[in-house]
């Protein structure tokens, strides 16, 4: 089977959430168990090529029209590991894909919406059999419309990892990659709220043979009003497509046993006993690194997360002084891309400045994630939605255990008392009395929070499973 994924990003070369660590797994277990894949991402002018291999000109030149303009195109194909990677360079007047990071900008949807038609371009001119197409969340929605004139049209998957962005545009940005007036009228892309609008994951999901969203209760959650940010309504016309897979972590990224990154290294399979010595290590060398000053047995407590309304922000600032009641050190990595979300955590980390039990870092920072995942005793996930939810797994995966509230892909993979606490109500009373529950038992009764965090270390959230229930809809689609 020949499956070509296309996203915006590709972990570890480019990556600004989840999505670019599923992109990668998924590619790498299929390719492991034999099939045919091509990944397709964006060439920005950041990526580290040094980690790639046979890295040549695949096409040094082909054109692409974008409203009256031709513009020129290279791809360039290489290896990351086993997986067949190709990068295209735009050489776009207005630098699309050269501007030092992957999102961010006023124009993200004409670039986007460039680089699927350029993709599209591209896989005409090769011509190749392709059986799958998957493609991922908004910024590649419209490949759905634009491959439909493919020789043998392939099947088109299409991954929901966030229903909150969804790439609205006016017609004159479809119309310049050549989705016409005739096309927007046959799919109806208008956005169901704003209807002078078009949407570009509402098209996608209209023009899908099936729609993954990235969990079995999210799948659930988006056919209602609540979650479904204005596209319930055509997710249920569409019901009979979805499918809901939950997400897998990549074991080759995330591995306590060979990071790189860390101080201390364990197998999850390793005796408690050694487990927390490592986690103890780890600790101590970020003491040490960030001036801290921990008292002796105080439980990490924080977050590795983007700071946006659907992560809980308020809830996190809430956890600081309940952990610092309970002699605990508060850390939280992240970083906001609203500038008023990212002053007010700025100015926190200020006001917490001299105290030394706590850490507020908002860079991002690769290396500091690992080490906090393999030091924290609790890891806090209080958000107001979760399609999947990546850091639960990865924080099991190196014995923190998590702190949820049970929603989407977190109340798949967190059982309260089992492998974490869960809470119900999205209030900062519920979450605090969560924590502090957490806390006290730790302290009172260890062996319950050590059986807690062993099973969680036990959990099998690999891609193996995800990438079974992936090939089986591929199948039945090509069926």
């Amino acid at each position: 089977m020949h499956i070509v994924q296309i996203a915006a990003e590709f972990a570890p070369l480019a990556k600004a959430g989840g999505l670019g660590e599923v992109v990668t797994g998924l590619s790498r277990q299929l390719t492991q168990i034999g099939q045919k894949v091509d990944v397709i991402i964006p060439k920005y002018d950041f990526l580290e090529l040094g980690q790639l291999t046979q890295l040549a000109q695949e096409i040094p030149h082909f054109s692409v029209r974008e409203g009256s303009q031709e513009i020129s195109n290279t791809m360039w194909s290489a290896h990351y590991e086993q997986i067949n990677l190709h990068l295209l360079e735009m050489h776009h007047p207005l630098n699309y894909f050269k501007r030092g990071k992957i999102y961010g900008f006023n124009d993200d949807v004409p670039r986007f919406l460039y680089f699927s038609k350029a993709v599209t371009e591209y896989l005409k001119i090769k011509n190749r059999p392709i059986d799958i197409i998957h493609i991922h969340d908004w910024h590649t929605a419209a490949i759905s419309s634009l491959i439909r004139d493919y020789p043998k049209a392939p099947k088109i998957v299409l991954s929901l990892h966030n229903l909150e962005y969804q790439g609205k545009c006016g017609a004159r940005d479809l119309e310049a990659i050549g989705i016409t007036n005739e096309t927007l009228e046959k799919y109806d892309g208008k956005d169901p709220i704003y209807r002078d609008s078009y949407n570009a994951l509402k098209g996608g999901i209209e023009e899908a043979d099936a729609i993954v969203p990235v969990s079995l209760t999210y799948a659930k959650e988006i056919l209602t009003p609540q979650y479904g940010c204005g596209l319930d309504s055509v997710l249920l016309k569409q019901k009979a497509k979805i499918v809901g897979i939950l997400n897998g972590i990549d074991e080759t990224l995330w591995d306590p046993s060979t990071d790189p990154h860390l101080k201390a290294h364990f197998k999850p399979t390793d005796s408690l006993e050694k487990i927390k010595f490592a986690k103890k290590e780890n600790q101590t060398f970020l003491e040490k690194h960030f001036a801290l000053k921990a008292p002796k047995g105080a439980p990490w407590v924080g977050a590795i997360t983007r700071i946006v309304a659907q992560k809980g922000p308020e809830f996190l600032e809430a956890a600081i002084e309940p952990t610092l009641k309970n002699g605990g050190v508060f850390a939280l990595l992240g970083s906001s891309p609203i500038p008023e979300m990212q002053q007010h955590f700025e100015k926190l980390k200020k006001h917490y400045k001299n105290n030394r039990q706590v850490l507020l870092h908002f860079d991002f920072d690769e290396t500091l994630a690992h080490q906090l995942y393999a030091a924290f005793d609790f890891i806090l996930l209080p958000s107001h939605f979760e399609p999947c939810g990546l850091a639960q797994l990865i924080g099991m995966h190196y014995g923190a255990t998590p702190i949820v509230r049970s929603t989407g892909g977190l109340k798949d993979t967190v059982f309260d008392a089992q492998n974490g606490y869960t809470f119900e109500e999205p209030t900062i009373q519920a979450f605090i009395q969560t924590l502090n529950r957490a806390m006290e038992l730790k302290k009172k009764d260890p062996s319950k929070h050590d059986l807690i965090m062993s099973n969680g270390l036990k959990s099998d959230f690999g891609w193996q499973k995800p990438t079974q229930h992936y090939l089986t809809l591929y199948q039945n689609l090509l069926r």
